[in-house]
């Protein structure tokens, strides 16, 4: 165990999440998170056993754990799966997605994934990937120099131009407006991709993580305009989906198009009645994920209390916190991080959320601080994406403010 304080910078990084050996080694349980992580596994294992093509929407706020979680699932189901996890975002630029761009990248990760596991799709299906593929990107070949030639290989040329869509706007067009016209086509090729895999007797379950972080508009247009696109290819798809929308006039919409919508909430700290009233297990969670990595010495008990409260249960904030703490006490030369080392990290990130704050969104903020209620509201839906208010589960789903916007409205007197 660490026990040295630029030991947390080093430990302490937001950016990564928990895969293999550190899944194994930091990996936390909690009891909501293990009983969702089994739902999840039985809905997909009674799924082998139906054959039904599910499509599962996994949401919960930017930060919760969502991809940890996954990343346990996938550990924890065995070889009937055929599985593609991946991060969209590898692939796709974060800012601009649409719903062509999801489904081209389900079928050029099935492809490399098929060609890692050395699966033999046959020659007609082959030779039609490649013709598709040679026709939707001819001209960017020509225009742009894509290199590799044109064979019976997989996964053709797809990655580089996924590569090319993600940095280059006009590649990312240029694709988009040859494959919408053919949409079906590029469906159909998929389908048959996913039922010669099957043919192994595995099953295909794809994950496409991180969708839940693009720009609420952008979401809608993906999970609401063209949720039909999303649900045709025939095999289980875990799609993560803005907790955001949840709130939107358009969510009971998007939900009838899906199998179901799995939420996976923050950790509670605090009952819903408020701070005076602590949730002890969600507070020994969050301890627990700073033990299993360094010594608890390196806190002032009061510091560690205050960084638990001001994270509102998100863990990649309680995270950061931590590890900008840690920076600042090295700054300081201290040895170890101290509450007022924490307040100044947490006077920082004030500014940061006050600044995306409007004087509507202060009416909002007062009324959830009184309510808790989650409700429809496309006022909410900003505040939800942005973590200004955050979202918790007892036996009902419940909200509150993210501590760090109840401490600005305090100072503004607006409490």
């Amino acid at each position: 165990m660490a026990e040295n304080i630029r030991d947390i910078y080093h430990l302490f990084n937001p950016d990564e999440v928990l895969l293999n050996n550190d899944l194994e080694k930091y990996y936390v349980e909690i009891e909501q998170n293990e009983i969702n992580i089994k739902d999840l596994q039985i809905r997909l294992e009674l799924g082998l056993e139906t054959r039904e093509p599910i499509k599962l929407l996994f949401t919960g706020h930017r930060g919760s754990g969502k991809t940890t979680t996954l990343n346990r699932l996938v550990s924890n189901l065995d070889n009937r799966f055929f599985i593609v996890h991946y991060n969209v975002f590898d692939l796709l630029d974060q800012n601009d997605v649409n719903y062509t761009d999801v489904l081209f990248s389900i079928l050029t990760k099935m492809l490399e994934k098929v060609e890692m596991k050395e699966i033999d799709l046959g020659k007609p299906l082959l030779e039609r990937v490649n013709n598709w593929g040679s026709s939707i990107i001819e001209s960017i070949i020509q225009e742009k120099g894509v290199g590799g030639g044109i064979g019976l290989k997989v996964p053709f040329n797809l990655l580089e131009i996924m590569g090319r869509m993600k940095s280059e706007t006009t590649t990312r067009v240029e694709t988009r407006n040859k494959i919408e016209p053919r949409v079906s086509e590029l469906v159909n090729i998929i389908n048959d991709t996913i039922s010669e895999i099957e043919k192994t007797g595995e099953q295909v379950l794809i994950i496409i993580d991180n969708l839940e972080k693009i720009d609420p508009t952008k979401a809608r247009h993906l999970f609401y305009d063209h949720a039909t696109q999303l649900t045709q290819p025939l095999c289980k798809i875990i799609y993560t989906f803005p907790i955001s929308l949840k709130s939107s006039n358009d969510f009971m919409q998007i939900k009838i198009n899906f199998s179901d919508v799995l939420i996976h909430p923050n950790i509670k700290i605090n009952e819903r009645e408020g701070v005076d009233h602590p949730y002890p297990k969600g507070r020994e969670f969050m301890k627990e994920i700073v033990s299993k990595r360094v010594s608890l010495e390196l806190f002032e008990p009061d510091a560690l209390e205050y960084i638990i409260d001001m994270s509102g249960g998100v863990v990649r904030e309680f995270i950061r916190i931590i590890r900008d703490s840690a920076v600042r006490a090295i700054t300081k030369n201290r040895d170890i991080i101290d509450k007022d080392i924490a307040v100044e990290v947490v006077n920082g990130l004030k500014n940061i959320y006050q600044a995306q704050l409007s004087d509507e969104d202060y009416q909002v903020l007062q009324e959830v601080h009184q309510t808790k209620d989650i409700k429809k509201d496309e006022q909410l839906v900003g505040l939800l994406h942005n973590l200004s208010v955050l979202e918790y589960r007892n036996d009902r789903s419940w909200c509150d403010l993210n501590p760090i916007v109840r401490a600005i409205l305090d100072e503004k007197n607006l409490l």
